[in-house]
């Protein structure tokens, strides 16, 4: 069976923006139709947020909704987030691949001693992992 949502890696932040208050949180993951938070606690569903990825510049930022939230344990749940259109959906796949590209750039600096631009690691990830990154127009 294959995947049908993308981990996230955990290095590259994620905000929350609620009544203009940004929040940094980590994703867990990320679907054809939102995303989903960890989070330290739950918001009702149906409130309104922005997501907010400051890693990149300009800062990518989407409208999204709570669908759902889970508490794992205390002061741990997991949020989820639907993105209102396929547009955005997809734009935030986009994104996702960037920070899959810029965790990879960063592994690769780290491990080699080397100072690796965007483009290089861009082509080392594509080459290397873009045949496993999910096909998620199925969903």
């Amino acid at each position: 069976m294959s995947r049908h949502y993308i981990r996230h890696p955990s290095e590259i932040p994620i905000q929350i923006i609620l009544a203009g208050k940004p929040q940094m949180h980590r994703m867990s993951n990320i679907s054809l139709g939102g995303l989903c938070v960890h989070t330290g606690h739950c918001l009702p569903n149906e409130t309104e947020v922005i997501i907010r990825i400051p890693l990149l510049i300009p800062q990518f930022s989407a409208s999204g909704q709570v669908r759902w939230c889970h508490y794992l344990a205390q002061q741990d749940a997991l949020l989820g987030i639907c993105f209102r259109d396929p547009e955005t959906a997809f734009a935030v796949r986009m994104v996702e691949q960037i920070c899959h590209i810029e965790s990879y750039r960063r592994q690769a600096s780290r491990q080699t001693g080397l100072d690796y631009s965007s483009e290089q690691a861009a082509v080392e990830w594509i080459a290397r992992y873009a045949h496993c990154f999910p096909d998620l127009t199925g969903c």
